[in-house]
Protein backbone atom coordinates (compact mmCIF):
# COMPACT_ATOMS: atom_id res chain seq x y z
CA UNK A 1 0.00 0.00 0.00
CA UNK A 2 1.39 3.37 -1.36
CA UNK A 3 2.16 5.71 1.85
CA UNK A 4 0.48 9.54 1.52
CA UNK A 5 0.21 12.93 2.63
CA UNK A 6 -3.66 11.99 3.86
CA UNK A 7 -2.25 8.31 5.75
CA UNK A 8 -3.23 9.14 9.75
CA UNK A 9 -1.03 8.61 12.19
CA UNK A 10 -1.66 6.36 14.71
CA UNK A 11 -2.13 7.19 18.23
CA UNK A 12 -1.71 3.91 20.39
CA UNK A 13 -3.05 3.58 23.81
CA UNK A 14 -1.50 0.20 26.66
CA UNK A 15 -4.53 0.79 29.03
CA UNK A 16 -3.88 -2.82 30.76
CA UNK A 17 -7.13 -4.43 32.46
CA UNK A 18 -9.64 -2.28 32.01
CA UNK A 19 -13.62 -2.69 32.48
CA UNK A 20 -15.54 -2.59 29.02
CA UNK A 21 -17.74 -0.17 29.74
CA UNK A 22 -15.09 2.05 29.85
CA UNK A 23 -13.54 1.44 26.48
CA UNK A 24 -16.94 1.51 25.17
CA UNK A 25 -17.05 5.01 26.29
CA UNK A 26 -13.50 6.21 24.77
CA UNK A 27 -14.38 4.10 21.32
CA UNK A 28 -17.30 6.42 20.98
CA UNK A 29 -15.72 9.75 21.89
CA UNK A 30 -12.90 8.89 19.29
CA UNK A 31 -14.84 8.72 16.79
CA UNK A 32 -16.93 11.43 17.11
CA UNK A 33 -13.10 13.61 17.81
CA UNK A 34 -11.50 11.90 14.70
CA UNK A 35 -14.77 12.72 12.46
CA UNK A 36 -13.51 16.22 13.38
CA UNK A 37 -9.66 16.21 13.13
CA UNK A 38 -8.58 12.52 11.77
CA UNK A 39 -6.21 10.28 13.24
CA UNK A 40 -6.33 7.19 14.30
CA UNK A 41 -6.29 5.24 17.21
CA UNK A 42 -5.41 1.43 18.54
CA UNK A 43 -6.45 0.76 22.18
CA UNK A 44 -4.63 -2.61 23.43
CA UNK A 45 -6.30 -3.56 26.80
CA UNK A 46 -7.66 -6.56 28.78
CA UNK A 47 -11.02 -6.99 30.46
CA UNK A 48 -12.27 -8.66 33.73
CA UNK A 49 -14.50 -11.39 33.09
CA UNK A 50 -17.31 -10.13 30.46
CA UNK A 51 -19.50 -11.07 27.83
CA UNK A 52 -19.97 -8.94 24.55
CA UNK A 53 -22.53 -10.38 22.08
CA UNK A 54 -22.42 -8.92 18.69
CA UNK A 55 -25.02 -8.80 15.85
CA UNK A 56 -24.55 -12.37 14.72
CA UNK A 57 -24.79 -13.59 18.88
CA UNK A 58 -28.04 -14.29 20.44
CA UNK A 59 -29.31 -15.31 24.25
CA UNK A 60 -29.40 -18.79 23.31
CA UNK A 61 -25.43 -18.92 22.76
CA UNK A 62 -25.00 -18.17 26.31
CA UNK A 63 -25.42 -21.41 29.00
CA UNK A 64 -26.00 -19.99 32.29
CA UNK A 65 -29.37 -18.28 32.91
CA UNK A 66 -29.55 -14.21 34.05
CA UNK A 67 -28.92 -15.28 37.70
CA UNK A 68 -26.49 -18.09 36.91
CA UNK A 69 -24.28 -15.54 35.06
CA UNK A 70 -24.87 -12.99 38.23
CA UNK A 71 -23.61 -15.22 40.72
CA UNK A 72 -20.37 -15.54 38.41
CA UNK A 73 -19.89 -11.72 38.53
CA UNK A 74 -19.81 -11.80 34.85
CA UNK A 75 -21.53 -8.94 32.69
CA UNK A 76 -23.11 -9.26 29.13
CA UNK A 77 -22.97 -6.27 26.85
CA UNK A 78 -24.78 -6.50 23.60
CA UNK A 79 -22.75 -4.23 21.17
CA UNK A 80 -23.13 -3.41 17.51
CA UNK A 81 -20.29 -5.09 15.78
CA UNK A 82 -19.89 -7.94 14.06
CA UNK A 83 -19.53 -11.63 15.16
CA UNK A 84 -21.01 -13.24 17.62
CA UNK A 85 -20.59 -14.15 21.63
CA UNK A 86 -17.15 -13.02 22.94
CA UNK A 87 -15.87 -13.82 26.71
CA UNK A 88 -13.34 -11.42 27.63
CA UNK A 89 -10.74 -12.24 30.12
CA UNK A 90 -7.47 -11.27 31.38
CA UNK A 91 -5.01 -13.34 29.16
CA UNK A 92 -6.93 -12.24 26.06
CA UNK A 93 -6.02 -8.93 24.29
CA UNK A 94 -8.21 -6.95 23.19
CA UNK A 95 -7.38 -4.23 20.44
CA UNK A 96 -9.89 -1.36 19.79
CA UNK A 97 -9.19 0.04 16.42
CA UNK A 98 -10.60 3.34 15.70
CA UNK A 99 -10.13 4.33 11.73
CA UNK A 100 -10.82 6.00 9.08
CA UNK A 101 -11.21 3.78 6.30
CA UNK A 102 -11.35 6.07 3.43
CA UNK A 103 -8.12 8.13 3.67
CA UNK A 104 -6.42 4.55 3.32
CA UNK A 105 -8.83 3.58 0.44
CA UNK A 106 -10.66 0.66 1.97
CA UNK A 107 -13.47 -0.65 2.32
CA UNK A 108 -15.36 -2.98 5.50
CA UNK A 109 -14.38 -6.41 3.68
CA UNK A 110 -10.55 -5.40 2.61
CA UNK A 111 -10.36 -3.91 6.39
CA UNK A 112 -11.49 -7.10 7.60
CA UNK A 113 -9.56 -9.56 5.78
CA UNK A 114 -6.60 -7.08 6.80
CA UNK A 115 -7.52 -7.50 10.54
CA UNK A 116 -7.68 -11.45 9.97
CA UNK A 117 -4.27 -11.20 8.36
CA UNK A 118 -2.87 -9.38 11.03
CA UNK A 119 -3.70 -11.88 13.62
CA UNK A 120 -2.13 -14.64 11.08
CA UNK A 121 0.86 -12.39 10.76
CA UNK A 122 1.08 -12.40 15.13
CA UNK A 123 0.69 -15.95 15.07
CA UNK A 124 3.06 -16.96 12.65
CA UNK A 125 5.87 -14.48 14.39
CA UNK A 126 5.24 -16.84 17.98
CA UNK A 127 6.00 -20.36 15.48
CA UNK A 128 1.76 -20.84 15.48
CA UNK A 129 -0.18 -21.51 12.19
CA UNK A 130 -3.56 -19.57 11.95
CA UNK A 131 -5.87 -20.02 9.63
CA UNK A 132 -9.50 -18.66 8.49
CA UNK A 133 -12.45 -21.17 8.17
CA UNK A 134 -15.16 -19.68 5.90
CA UNK A 135 -18.42 -19.19 6.98
CA UNK A 136 -17.19 -19.13 10.51
CA UNK A 137 -15.99 -16.05 12.22
CA UNK A 138 -12.45 -16.00 13.53
CA UNK A 139 -8.91 -17.27 13.55
CA UNK A 140 -8.39 -20.94 14.64
CA UNK A 141 -5.46 -22.75 15.34
CA UNK A 142 -6.24 -26.13 13.54
CA UNK A 143 -10.21 -26.54 14.18
CA UNK A 144 -10.20 -24.13 18.14
CA UNK A 145 -10.56 -20.61 17.81
CA UNK A 146 -8.01 -18.00 19.05
CA UNK A 147 -8.81 -14.50 18.20
CA UNK A 148 -11.72 -13.01 16.31
CA UNK A 149 -12.62 -9.96 14.61
CA UNK A 150 -15.93 -7.74 15.01
CA UNK A 151 -16.34 -4.47 13.51
CA UNK A 152 -18.34 -1.36 13.46
CA UNK A 153 -18.40 1.49 10.87
CA UNK A 154 -20.02 4.98 11.69
CA UNK A 155 -19.03 7.52 8.77
CA UNK A 156 -16.65 5.58 7.45
CA UNK A 157 -14.63 5.32 10.71
CA UNK A 158 -14.01 1.78 11.74
CA UNK A 159 -14.34 0.89 15.63
CA UNK A 160 -14.34 -2.28 17.90
CA UNK A 161 -11.94 -4.57 16.49
CA UNK A 162 -10.20 -7.94 17.24
CA UNK A 163 -9.22 -10.46 20.63
CA UNK A 164 -6.72 -12.79 20.75
CA UNK A 165 -5.89 -15.45 23.23
CA UNK A 166 -2.65 -15.53 24.62
CA UNK A 167 -2.24 -16.45 27.93
CA UNK A 168 -6.14 -16.61 28.86
CA UNK A 169 -7.72 -19.26 31.57
CA UNK A 170 -9.99 -21.39 28.90
CA UNK A 171 -12.54 -23.00 31.10
CA UNK A 172 -14.57 -19.63 31.67
CA UNK A 173 -15.26 -20.12 27.45
CA UNK A 174 -17.61 -22.70 27.98
CA UNK A 175 -20.07 -20.58 29.00
CA UNK A 176 -20.70 -19.92 25.55
CA UNK A 177 -22.15 -22.38 23.40
CA UNK A 178 -21.51 -21.06 19.74
CA UNK A 179 -22.07 -23.45 16.77
CA UNK A 180 -18.68 -24.91 15.30
CA UNK A 181 -17.85 -27.74 13.14
CA UNK A 182 -20.80 -29.74 11.75
CA UNK A 183 -22.47 -31.00 15.09
CA UNK A 184 -19.58 -29.68 17.55
CA UNK A 185 -19.64 -26.46 19.30
CA UNK A 186 -16.90 -23.92 19.08
CA UNK A 187 -13.73 -24.65 21.15
CA UNK A 188 -11.68 -22.04 21.98
CA UNK A 189 -7.81 -21.96 22.80
CA UNK A 190 -4.99 -19.93 23.29
CA UNK A 191 -1.54 -19.19 22.13
CA UNK A 192 0.33 -20.20 25.35
CA UNK A 193 -1.73 -23.84 25.23
CA UNK A 194 -0.61 -24.54 21.97
CA UNK A 195 2.97 -23.39 22.40
CA UNK A 196 3.30 -25.44 25.71
CA UNK A 197 5.35 -22.59 26.78
CA UNK A 198 5.30 -18.17 27.42
CA UNK A 199 3.81 -16.03 24.99
CA UNK A 200 4.63 -12.65 27.01
CA UNK A 201 1.90 -10.11 26.94
CA UNK A 202 4.06 -7.28 26.15
CA UNK A 203 6.03 -8.89 23.33
CA UNK A 204 2.43 -10.01 21.71
CA UNK A 205 1.30 -6.27 21.81
CA UNK A 206 4.16 -5.07 20.06
CA UNK A 207 4.11 -7.75 17.59
CA UNK A 208 0.04 -6.77 16.91
CA UNK A 209 1.28 -3.27 16.95
CA UNK A 210 4.37 -3.49 14.14
CA UNK A 211 1.83 -5.92 11.98
CA UNK A 212 -1.42 -4.11 12.19
CA UNK A 213 1.15 -0.64 11.03
CA UNK A 214 2.86 -2.85 7.74
CA UNK A 215 -0.63 -4.49 6.94
CA UNK A 216 -2.23 -0.79 6.64
CA UNK A 217 0.63 1.14 5.83
CA UNK A 218 0.45 3.18 8.64
CA UNK A 219 3.80 5.09 9.00
CA UNK A 220 4.34 6.14 12.22
CA UNK A 221 2.67 5.61 15.67
CA UNK A 222 2.39 7.56 19.54
CA UNK A 223 2.41 5.34 22.46
CA UNK A 224 0.26 6.33 25.40
CA UNK A 225 0.45 4.53 28.86
CA UNK A 226 -3.23 6.07 29.94
CA UNK A 227 -6.51 7.93 28.92
CA UNK A 228 -8.52 9.76 31.33
CA UNK A 229 -11.45 8.27 30.27
CA UNK A 230 -10.59 4.86 31.53
CA UNK A 231 -9.55 3.50 35.20
CA UNK A 232 -7.21 0.65 35.77
CA UNK A 233 -8.05 -2.40 37.28
CA UNK A 234 -6.56 -5.08 39.88
CA UNK A 235 -6.34 -8.34 38.63
CA UNK A 236 -7.72 -11.55 40.14
CA UNK A 237 -5.47 -14.29 40.90
CA UNK A 238 -7.35 -16.28 39.40
CA UNK A 239 -8.04 -14.84 36.00
CA UNK A 240 -4.35 -13.25 36.30
CA UNK A 241 -1.91 -13.74 32.95
CA UNK A 242 0.62 -16.49 33.31
CA UNK A 243 3.76 -14.50 32.02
Amino acid sequence: MKHSPQVPSLEVFMLGLVDFEDIQQLQRRLVYEQGERGGASLLLCEHPPTISVGRSGSRAHLVPDDEGLRSLGIKVHWVNRGGGCIFHLPGQLAAYIVLPLEPLGLNLSRYIDGLNATLLDVLQEFELRGKIHPGIDGVFIDHSRVGTVGVAVNRWIAYHGLTLNVGAFLEPFGLIDEPGFGPYPLRQTSMESRRQRPAPMPKVREALIRHFETRFGLERHHIYTHHPLVRQKVRSHVYAESS
